[in-house]
């Protein structure tokens, strides 16, 4: 948006340019069809000397002294936003220090949400998923404008919230668990009652995850599975070695960390048993509540695309695939956890138990594989299935 001089080369005499103004204001052109509509005002010359152009200038001189008007503007433009971005950001703390004193905060954080001096990188601090929700929470509160005292009251107001936000139900009760804390917290110090903002249900449950599902595509979601097929089919078109990354991630359902760390050989190692059977064993470095010993999970070696997965491994020919290659070839739903999400309908359609499918994917409950990695859409049926 700015002034702009342009040449008339058909014209003669003297000036042989005009000046205009150009708008990419979506308002000032509504009924364009363009990628980046724009409407352009031809300056009257009566407006010229005010804005500082002369009869007398050439071409040239008139671009100068538009581009020294546009910059002008621009200035005054970023000025206006500064001042605009200070004053939010004033009237924030504001609204921060009437509900979340500083002093109270520290020691809150001081006393709930540590970090050990072990858990640090190159020095600094590394923020932990309580931080991340404690500052979700701290917006929350900021925003209700509620004392925690009368929270419980206005239950349905908070709810109204998340709503507006589009949250999943899973990180509203994080943040409820963490404002609760919060509540309990100060209400101590302040001598008052407090009553816990219950965890959705019911209809409001319902309301949340229809508003977090209606939700825009823009949000980072759960990978939908990769399939073999889907692999295959853009076998031509891949790398070596991203190909082989991914047939690992299928035929495995190892986590992309761990197909990543099988690249040092001290985080696998193979067992043969008395059968001749092969075993893969990995090492989940994600599992850090087990000791060592503890952190192993068992794969067996059961048929010719594993033992060419196992075959990859050895051979060291694999690397991660970038982000884009997979958005290119699988599009924007199927991630790097994708090989991992179809492991489980994928043993199941060859007839694995889901009790030893969730051993082979290293999950503490069998809840877990059943709820997070299979797909309720896809049935098996198995070979007892016709019996009488």
């Amino acid at each position: 948006m700015g002034y702009y001089v342009r040449h008339l080369s058909w014209k003669k005499s003297q000036p042989n340019w005009k000046i205009q103004y150009v708008s990419h204001k979506k308002s000032d052109s509504i009924n364009s069809n363009a990628k980046r509509p724009k409407k352009e005002w031809d300056i009257t010359t009566d407006r010229w000397r005010s804005l500082g152009f002369d009869f007398s200038m050439n071409f040239t001189e008139a671009k100068a002294r538009a581009k020294q008007l546009n910059l002008i503007k621009e200035q005054k433009r970023q000025e206006e936003r500064l001042h605009e971005i200070r004053q939010k950001e004033l009237l924030f703390l504001k609204r921060h220090d009437c509900v979340l004193p500083d002093v109270f905060v520290n020691e809150f954080e001081k006393r709930f949400i540590r970090v050990r001096d072990s858990e640090t990188i190159t020095g600094k601090r590394k923020k932990t998923r309580a931080h991340m929700i404690w500052a979700a929470a701290q917006k929350m509160i900021i925003a209700i404008q509620y004392e925690p005292s009368d929270w419980f009251y206005y239950t349905h107001e908070i709810y109204d919230y998340f709503h507006l936000k589009q949250l999943s139900i899973r990180y509203i009760v994080a943040i409820l668990k963490m404002a609760n804390l919060w509540g309990f917290f100060i209400c101590k110090k302040m001598g008052r009652p407090f009553l816990q903002i219950p965890s959705p249900r019911g209809y409001e449950r319902y309301r949340l995850a229809e508003a977090y599902f209606s939700k825009p595509k823009k949000f980072r979601a759960a990978s939908k599975a990769l399939t073999p097929e889907n692999l295959y089919g853009v076998r031509n078109n891949l790398n070596r070695k991203n190909f082989n990354w991914l047939f690992i991630s299928i035929w495995l359902g190892l986590r992309p960390q761990e197909i990543d760390n099988i690249l040092d050989a001290s985080f696998w190692r193979e067992e043969i048993l008395s059968n001749k059977k092969k075993v893969l064993w990995i090492f989940q470095t994600k599992i850090v509540a087990l000791p060592p010993e503890d952190r192993w999970k068992p794969i067996p070696i059961l048929n010719s695309e594993q033992e060419f997965a196992f075959k990859i491994i050895k051979s060291k020919e694999f690397k991660r695939p970038l982000i884009k290659t997979m958005r290119k070839h699988f599009g924007n739903e199927i991630s790097l956890y994708g090989g991992r999400k179809g492991f489980t309908d994928l043993m199941l359609s060859i007839g694995h138990s889901l009790e030893n499918i969730s051993v082979w994917m290293g999950h503490s409950t069998l809840d877990r594989t059943w709820r997070s990695y299979k797909d309720r859409k896809i049935f098996h049926i198995n070979r007892y299935s016709n019996r009488s």
